[in-house]
């Protein structure tokens, strides 16, 4: 009976006890991207678009993420416009700072033209800089890829804008 009963004195504190579960971030941006130099491998010109990213912590300063973003050619007119779809595998490095998260990230992904050949896959790195609301994150990045095409391989430099839920 003594077991009993501490077995249930003991239960509520078992399941009050929190298991930590991950929770993952969730970002949204636009961006604005150009090849730097005149080639066969992507649309030239710069290109506007919106980019999905979810990251899971690892731990306090590192993130692995998974994102997906398309890009739209749009300075030739409607008709001319050409689209690429560029999906990003990153690690995430947040680096010590007082009132903003400054963080730097690389890793791989590709560039996917939608409607011509070329494109290819892609190695990127690049500086963030997030600045802390209540709940939510506004955040500033540079992520310059380089994309590797048949023949050639072409750097890409993207500037995006967003937040963090």
């Amino acid at each position: 009976m003594r077991v009993l009963l501490l077995a249930l004195l003991l239960a509520p504190a078992a399941l009050a006890q929190r298991y930590d579960v991950v929770e993952p971030r969730i970002g949204a941006s636009f961006d604005v991207a150009t090849a730097v130099l005149d080639q066969n491998v992507i649309p030239n010109g710069p290109s506007l678009g919106v980019r999905g990213r979810v990251a899971l912590p690892v731990n306090a300063d590192v993130s692995v993420a998974a994102s997906l973003g398309i890009g739209a050619h749009l300075f030739e007119g409607a008709d001319q416009a050409r689209y690429v779809l560029n999906p990003q595998a990153s690690v995430i490095v947040t680096l010590p700072s007082r009132h903003s998260a400054r963080y730097v990230l690389g890793g791989f992904g590709g560039f996917i033209p939608l409607s011509d050949g070329g494109g290819g896959p892609s190695l990127h790195a690049g500086y963030g800089w997030a600045i802390p609301l209540t709940e939510t994150s506004l955040f500033v990045e540079i992520n310059p890829s380089l994309v590797v095409g048949e023949r050639e391989a072409v750097p890409v430099i993207a500037l995006r804008s967003g937040v963090i839920f």
